[in-house]
């Protein structure tokens, strides 16, 4: 397998995975940071909405970005593991 051709096996996973994570992650973190600012904006704490919303917006795309990867791996990566492992011969035990 050449270079070129190894790159391209990994780059249409990698931008499924970008994309999906990417769009997830940021309605996610729209999502929680719109609710969360709203929540500190009605309390009075404007100073800190910025980096409250940001921090949780943060950690809300942090489990997304995980399992769009796991989806990536197990949709692109294990089928063509387990498609070659069946065609490898096992060790035969010394007679």
């Amino acid at each position: 397998m050449t270079s070129t051709n190894a790159n391209n096996v990994y780059l249409k996973p990698w931008a499924i995975f970008f994309v999906i994570s990417f769009v997830a992650g940021t309605v996610a973190g729209a999502i929680v940071g719109g609710v969360s600012g709203g929540i500190l904006a009605a309390l009075g704490a404007q100073r800190l909405i910025s980096l409250v919303s940001g921090g949780l917006g943060f950690l809300v795309s942090l489990p997304i970005s995980y399992f769009c990867f796991r989806f990536v791996v197990a949709k692109f990566f294990v089928p063509k593991t387990d498609s070659v492992a069946s065609t490898v011969e096992p060790l035969k035990a010394a007679a």
